[in-house]
């Protein structure tokens, strides 16, 4: 084993282009994956955030006077099911609108004071029945009071087909990534295993069995691919530091909370990904030339 290790590494040190360009590739389609990964992660715990938190917002009627507004709001709070009620003047809504909207103050000083309704904003017991038929719990609220009723249960179905359809393209897409990968890397390989086709073929006649020639390619393999999933790591955080942080920041992205790093399995699976790839390209690079060998 000693042995083996020994060439693996004098193989890495005299082929050091070839090797970093294989180590290269499997870091860029790592770093592809795991952008990807980041991406799908959020975007489900955002969605799993706004499945639990049922929530509803019903708009009063203009004409409905203040007292009115405050009974109705007091009557709901006492349901079982409802966990908070919040009662949002015109004037509420109007600043929440100017603060998270940079620009709409000359759009708003034009428009009547009230073209922005009062609201109550009322969240849902998670688990309970209410919240499990939020639909019909919703229809009960209509009446002369409010002017409509939105729950947008609708719109986060639509959104989790939505991040379906994405999680499929993306399978395929990460598919494709890694066979270019394998294809690119398996190819490097074998440069580096015909730049000493002469040894090989010479330990092949002395009668070298078969996983003596390929054990130290292998070994290269897994350093490759480990390098490449360590730096694809060390990429990905850099994206997610300067990139998604700062996007988050500049959209205030307050609905979806704070966009998160992958979570240690994830990055476990990434580099083992890795590795497999690194040890696949080899072992395959290496039983073409074996075969083509005479």
């Amino acid at each position: 084993m000693l042995h083996i290790l020994r060439r693996a590494l004098r193989s890495l040190w005299e082929n050091a282009y070839l090797n970093a360009v294989s180590t290269g590739v499997i870091t860029a389609a790592l770093l592809l994956m795991g952008v990807y990964l980041t991406v799908q992660y959020n975007l489900n715990a955002i969605v799993d955030t706004w499945g639990r938190d049922v929530q509803i917002s019903a708009y009063f009627r203009p004409e409905v006077p203040v007292e009115r507004r405050f009974s109705v709001r007091d009557r709901i709070a006492v349901d079982p099911a409802v966990a908070s009620v919040r009662y949002v003047s015109e004037a509420d809504a109007r600043a929440w609108l100017l603060e998270r909207v940079n620009g709409l103050q000359p759009v708003l000083d034009e428009l009547d004071e009230d073209v922005l309704p009062a609201s109550l904003e009322l969240t849902l017991v998670p688990g309970s029945e209410a919240a499990h038929n939020v639909e019909l719990w919703a229809s009960a609220l209509e009446g002369p009071d409010f002017a409509s009723i939105d729950y947008g249960q609708d719109w986060i179905q639509r959104f989790n087909a939505f991040l379906n359809l994405l999680k499929l393209l993306g399978s395929v897409m990460g598919l494709l990534v890694l066979l270019a990968a394998l294809f690119l890397v398996t190819n490097t390989v074998y440069l580096v295993v015909y730049n000493r086709r002469d040894e090989l073929e010479v330990q092949k006649l002395v009668g070298a069995t078969q996983s003596y020639i390929v054990a130290p390619f292998l070994i290269e393999g897994m350093l490759h691919g480990l390098v490449g999933g360590l730096l694809s790591l060390i990429g990905l955080w850099v994206v997610h530091s300067l990139l998604v942080l700062r996007l988050q920041d500049a959209l205030q992205l307050g609905i979806a909370g704070e966009l998160s790093f992958l979570p240690l399995p994830w990055l476990a699976l990434l580099v083992g990904t890795g590795v497999v790839l690194g040890v696949g390209a080899a072992l395959v690079a290496v039983q073409r030339f074996l075969m083509q060998a005479p």
